[in-house]
């Protein structure tokens, strides 16, 4: 008698490394001529939002507000806002970090636990923002100074309002 071969499950698992010998071509990777319908979708997608956000912009309420410009206006002498000795005074004044140009900062910023605002004074000086500082007798210093504020307060309790100098030269 023959001894048979016994098959186990195992071997009729397909192998890895090995092409079944009735294998059929498949269609999964084949690349197809045209566009896809994915491809139009997304083409159609983007030029609807494109559009949608185009009328968006033409509303009233999307255009941006004028900025309320100021009407700066420079002393040009101290007429009593200066001694000698010292630039712009008082001297209690803050004086580091407020200027935007050459004129007070009238902005300011927020965070989690922090707020702080520049605001200028825009008459402050006899109707005027700023005034010019020619250096005295002592220095040949000159410089504009244009003041207004400066604000801080976080939840730690720190509270601050100075009067502030944006200090210049000219």
């Amino acid at each position: 008698m023959k001894a048979e071969k016994r098959t186990s499950i195992l071997d009729q698992i397909p192998s890895a490394e090995e092409m079944p010998e009735q294998a059929l071509p498949t269609l999964v990777g084949a690349k197809r001529e045209g566009w896809s319908r994915r491809r139009v979708l997304g083409i159609a997608t983007g030029a609807a939002v494109a559009t949608g956000l185009g009328v968006l912009d033409l509303l009233p309420w999307s255009k941006p507000r004028g900025a309320t410009a100021a009407a700066y206006t420079v002393w040009e002498t101290c007429h009593g806002f200066a001694d000698a000795g010292s630039v712009c005074v008082p001297s209690s004044a803050l004086y580091s970090g407020n200027c935007s140009g050459s004129w007070h900062r009238n902005d300011g910023a927020s965070g989690t636990c922090y707020n702080l605002r520049y605001t200028h004074n825009p008459s402050s000086c006899d109707g005027n923002n700023a005034w010019k500082w020619y250096g005295g007798g002592t220095t040949s210093t000159r410089r504009m100074c244009s003041d207004g504020w400066y604000e801080y307060h976080d939840c730690g309790g720190g509270n601050v309002s100075r009067f502030s100098i944006c200090r210049t030269a000219i």
